[in-house]
């Protein structure tokens, strides 16, 4: 005999952008009105990627000029004074070292700017998306709201909207503008010295590990968790609505243990996403810290110079934080997937009963 449940097939990284492809799809072309606005944060997120990759090699020189040489011996100096102008001069390491404070302030200038770009986008389009999405609610007829409670409806248009507006803006900024800085940062470690580069980039795949593993329990515990928010607030309108009948009977203690009970599911699953997200982060962190260890052990047989040693450092530390961004872009798709699809399920349901053609 089969049993009732089957077992759900589990979704891989590139699994979760096709299945993901469908309804970002439908969901951008909301940003159309917008475009201009949406492209200048995607140019910027490019250029906060390519800005972050000079990084490196600015390190490197700056390290190296500061480091430059030794001191002359003074039995020299008795017989040869010029030995004292040899080296860079001072004018020369100043304009050196604020190369990394400009490059860091023209980074920072298109963080920011990408960020608020996106966001703006983001937040114009679940705010076009609510209008539409009540627009249609209240045109449908009244065996759509017999068949949906109205708490479910209310999280639709509140909690659902609100995930598909992290999920854009996390999704178009970072898809874009941290694989540049990936890309960038690795052509700039392949330039200085490929043979650290490559073991560096050994240990990447092994990042892949915890995400599969928490991608998929962020995923049932984000359904779960939209399921619980509309029983919480169905309770909740039910005894509002229905406040004189409850006291009427003395049914007071029964509506608290039923809002008791969705509440704490409501919990329970917003931690089991807080756990399963931010797992993700330190197991990275553990996996680039062996990295480095590696690297550090590489320079030491190696016997690099100073520079070459701060700007691969550099270069490890850059790489660091886009693909622990990267890490966390499937368990964000996912967890929009099922809040964008019932929202464009609703915004596709026709009702059942029309005003004829002549009607009045």
């Amino acid at each position: 005999m089969s049993r009732g449940k089957t077992t759900k097939k589990r979704l891989s990284f590139w699994q979760t952008l096709k299945a993901a492809s469908g309804p970002y799809r439908r969901l951008y072309s909301y940003v159309r009105p917008y475009k201009g606005r949406f492209i200048l944060g995607l140019l910027l997120g490019f250029a906060y990627g390519g800005v972050n990759s000079l990084l490196p090699l600015a390190t490197a020189r700056v390290t190296s000029t500061i480091f430059h040489g030794a001191a002359p011996n003074p039995m020299a100096l008795r017989s040869n004074l010029g030995v004292l102008d040899t080296g860079p001069k001072v004018n020369s390491i100043v304009l050196i070292c604020l190369a990394i404070p400009a490059i860091m302030a023209l980074r920072s200038l298109c963080s920011y700017g990408n960020t608020y770009c996106m966001q703006w986008v983001s937040n114009k389009v679940v705010t076009d998306l609510r209008a539409q999405l009540f627009n249609k609610m209240v045109r449908l007829s009244m065996d759509f709201f017999n068949r949906m409670r109205s708490g479910l409806l209310i999280s639709r248009i509140t909690n659902e909207t609100r995930v598909v507006q992290m999920a854009l803006t996390a999704v178009s900024s970072d898809i874009f503008k941290q694989p540049v800085t990936i890309v960038g940062a690795i052509g700039v470690l392949l330039l200085m010295d490929w043979k650290f580069t490559v073991i560096t980039l050994i240990l990447f795949p092994t990042c892949l590990l915890p995400l599969r593993y928490y991608g998929r329990r962020a995923r049932k515990a984000m359904r779960g968790q939209f399921e619980g928010m509309g029983e919480m607030v169905v309770t909740m309108q039910e005894t509002f609505a229905g406040i004189r009948v409850i006291k009427s009977f003395a049914r007071e203690a029964h509506q608290e243990k039923a809002f008791k009970r969705s509440n704490q599911l409501q919990f329970s699953q917003m931690m089991r996403i807080i756990r399963a997200m931010e797992a993700t982060g330190p197991l990275v962190e553990i996996i680039a810290a062996i990295g480095v260890g590696l690297a550090l052990l590489y320079v030491y047989a190696a016997n690099l110079s100073a520079g070459r040693f701060f700007g691969l450092i550099t270069g490890i530390f850059i790489l660091y934080d886009p693909i622990k961004t990267l890490s966390k872009i499937q368990i964000v798709m996912q967890n929009s997937i099922a809040a964008t699809t019932s929202i464009f399920s609703v915004l596709d349901s026709e009702p059942t009963v029309r005003d004829a053609p002549d009607a009045i």
